[in-house]
């Protein structure tokens, strides 16, 4: 597993779509005859659409929980998956909602899992529920994305060349320091109001990578998410920029990275999912 020393602050069952918990076990995926695909492929069954369901799943000895969206349509054909990780103190549901992610993963035919946090992160001298990107401990949650990501392609027909992350705030910080530790399984990376520099990311692999941060932003200081943008451009060997309106463009990328600062505060803006879901469905792994 990669490491990062420095951060900040599903086969179906037709029987199983129905509402409530489950509990799926962490363990290693294999493979597929469907190219991209995984043993969740499986033919012959059109499945309706999952909203919101939540899940359990162990991770070692800690029992952890997500929402997921599922889109209808036949569980042979693989799926992109989007991973949206919610801020310091929030909760998935909050996430989905307000940002609108399930619904448009859905229109896309993608699957959205919307990870919950654990109780007792620190962060600015406050306790509660998030993402803990200080080493030790990070490894904690990496191994939750890694089990969950495990489950997903046992239970459902998951394009492995279409993997992504997203997240606001502690969830954007997250989702940004996942580029170096997850780098092997994702297709890229979006980061909202919370990103910095992984200036500790050893072997760090090229990656597409959508920055989006507040100018106004009183929460996390920009000059981050700046330094962030600078950070991917120089690992995807960028050979220069280009402005597209507020948008910071890398020219000559060995993988695409776009940084876009608008005049929002701590916020995740109202086209932010809109642009999130375009730059997902346009970069995908060889």
């Amino acid at each position: 597993m990669r490491r990062c020393r420095e951060a900040a602050a599903g086969g179906l069952l037709v029987l199983l779509l129905a509402a409530g918990c489950r509990t799926d076990e962490a363990g290693t995926s294999g493979g597929s005859s469907r190219p991209g695909g995984t043993p969740g492929c499986r033919p012959g069954v059109q499945a309706t659409a999952l909203r919101g369901v939540r899940r359990d799943i162990q991770v070692g000895s800690e029992m952890r929980s997500y929402l997921l969206d599922v889109p209808a349509g036949p569980t042979d054909e693989p799926r992109p998956v989007v991973l949206a990780f919610h801020g310091f103190r929030g909760a998935a549901g909050a996430l989905r909602r307000w940002t609108g992610l399930g619904r448009a993963a859905l229109r896309a035919g993608a699957i959205a899992a919307f990870p919950e946090g654990y109780d007792g992160v620190e962060l600015r001298g406050f306790t509660g529920r998030g993402w803990n990107l200080e080493p030790p401990g990070q490894t904690r949650d990496v191994a939750f994305v890694r089990a969950l990501l495990d489950a997903l392609e046992r239970e459902w027909c998951v394009d492995r060349r279409r993997v992504y992350a997203t997240g606001m705030s502690n969830g954007g910080f997250f989702a940004n320091l996942l580029g170096c530790e997850l780098g092997d399984r994702l297709a890229g990376i979006a980061a909202v109001a919370g990103s910095k520099p992984l200036a500790g990311c050893t072997d760090a692999r090229v990656l597409p990578v959508l920055l989006i941060h507040g100018g106004r932003d009183r929460v996390v200081d920009p000059a981050l998410a700046r330094g962030a943008a600078e950070w991917w451009r120089t690992t995807n060997g960028c050979t220069g920029t280009r402005r597209e309106q507020h948008c910071t463009i890398g020219v000559g990328c060995r993988a695409d990275v776009t940084y876009c600062e608008a005049g929002q505060g701590h916020i995740w803006p109202r086209p932010a999912t809109r642009r999130i879901m375009t730059f997902f469905e346009l970069h995908a792994r060889p």
